[in-house]
């Protein structure tokens, strides 16, 4: 079921309805049959693989946290620990493996389907496991509320990523309905699909035939296009967290912000750390940290730990060389802002360039697009042969299969975005933060409204991340 759509909305608004009706006593109960009825849509088979890792890691966490033995306490974490990254293993990445299953006739590994949403949902899983070995926590009591809180649907497909125990125990609250919480929900609902039915999916509309064949394309072509993408993946990525925070709130659950307007990062660490927030956090709580983090007295051992880091991002996006590549391009990027910083600042200094400057945070913010435009050659495309072609094509600068107009448009649709995204103050606001008028404010939900509207009309494109 496509966040984007019409029958999405529908269940929304069936579910948060039917919720506040009912007896506070049987509400999140209600809401896990509502989670696991939205996760049936994609495939009962996933839906029993979820219920699953949700039993194994309920009741390994449980004796974990109460066993009286130290060996014990081990033993049920590695135990659910193991499995459930055993069922990510084998979902997420065997089906490159071509092996046949049992010798059964017709069968292999490599029809194993990715269950959608499994990362997100594993990410949630394993964080809980370690922070109940660590005792940060006791154990949830009602496997009902754990099960909820693994399977929320909201954040259930692509995050944001956020612990078991805070949205378990804000759902406890069984608050009263709000109408705030819905006005406010609406409005990052509304702001989310702005950005993914009329920009995201607009520049879409227009690059995609270039992924589709990529070598009918070169030069000025290939440039706009990766360009192009680089907008499309933030705008459409966002747009979804936007979606998923505005239903969480709508239940008066808060969701993290998970995009802090990345392009306007300073340098490349705290790009990363605006870009994919809640991934981000994760990463460094649960991988991160426990490699040593940052070493103050060793920086080959910071840097090792930052490679690993990455080298582990790449594999989560997937198991291909493209996806290597990408992640280690990207550590490179990290290594030579880390050790240029000196450089840098002393050399804006001599032209007199201030730090806080326009004309810096221009620079800032083309540097920024470029870098993941540069990436997103590995990231979009399948085979190292297409991206290879990409970078022997990139010259000379002019245009093959593309013309102006469709230059135009996609620039329209990056300034439209940069335009409304300005009003935009917290992370996880909406787009009309910054409007005091009343009579403005009703222009621009106008102009919203009556553009999602107009653009819903063409085929649905799937969320980006939706594949991870």
């Amino acid at each position: 079921m496509n966040f984007a759509s019409f029958p999405y909305l529908l269940f929304l608004v069936t579910v948060a309805c039917i919720y506040f009706c009912m007896s506070k006593k049987y509400r999140h109960i209600f809401l896990l049959f509502s989670s696991y009825l939205f996760y049936s849509f994609f495939g009962f088979g996933f839906l029993a693989l979820m219920i699953i890792t949700t039993i194994i890691t309920f009741i390994t966490s449980y004796y974990c946290y109460y066993s009286d033995k130290a060996t014990n306490k081990k033993l049920f974490f590695y135990l659910g620990l193991s499995l459930d990254l055993l069922i990510f293993i084998l979902f997420k990445y065997f089906h490159i493996i071509n092996i046949d299953i049992m010798n059964w006739p017709n069968w292999s590994v490599q029809k194993l389907l990715i269950p959608i949403g499994i990362s997100f949902y594993t990410f949630k899983t394993i964080g809980y496991c370690i922070d109940i070995y660590k005792r940060k926590y006791p154990p949830e009591s009602s496997f009902f509320y754990y099960a909820l809180s693994v399977s929320f649907f909201p954040q259930l497909i692509a995050g944001p990523i956020e612990k078991s125990i805070v949205i378990s125990s804000q759902l406890r609250q069984n608050k009263a309905f709000n109408i705030q919480n819905v006005i406010e929900g609406s409005k990052l609902i509304l702001w989310g699909l702005f950005k993914k039915i009329v920009i995201a999916d607009s520049i879409a509309q227009i690059i995609n035939p270039v992924f589709n064949n990529i070598k009918l394309y070169n030069g000025l072509d290939l440039w706009i296009t990766f360009i192009a993408f680089a907008y499309q993946v933030y705008v459409d990525f966002s747009g979804y967290s936007d979606i998923a925070i505005g239903s969480a709130k709508c239940f008066g659950v808060k969701l993290p912000a998970n995009f802090n307007k990345p392009f306007f990062a300073k340098n490349v660490r705290e790009f990363w750390i605006r870009w994919h927030v809640s991934f981000s956090k994760w990463l460094k709580e649960y991988i991160f940290d426990s490699l040593g983090g940052i070493s103050k007295t060793n920086q080959l051992k910071t840097a090792f730990n930052i490679f690993i880091l990455f080298l582990l991002v790449g594999f989560w996006h997937g198991a291909t060389i493209n996806f290597i590549i990408y992640s280690q391009l990207a550590f490179a990027f990290m290594i030579i802002d880390i050790i240029s910083k000196d450089i840098r600042k002393s050399f804006f200094n001599v032209i007199n360039i201030k730090s806080k400057s326009f004309t810096l945070k221009l620079i800032s913010y083309i540097t920024m697009v470029l870098m993941i435009s540069f990436l997103s050659v590995f990231f979009k495309l399948a085979s190292i042969s297409d991206s290879t072609y990409v970078f022997k094509h990139l010259l000379p600068l002019q245009f093959n299969n593309f013309n102006m107009y469709k230059v135009e448009y996609i620039l329209l649709y990056i300034i439209v975005f940069e335009f409304f995204q300005y009003f935009q103050i917290t992370a996880d606001g909406h787009c009309f933060q910054r409007v005091k008028s009343f009579y403005i404010r009703t222009i621009m939900y106008i102009i919203i409204i009556f553009s999602i509207l107009l653009f819903s009309s063409r085929p649905d494109l799937t969320f980006q991340y939706f594949q991870f």
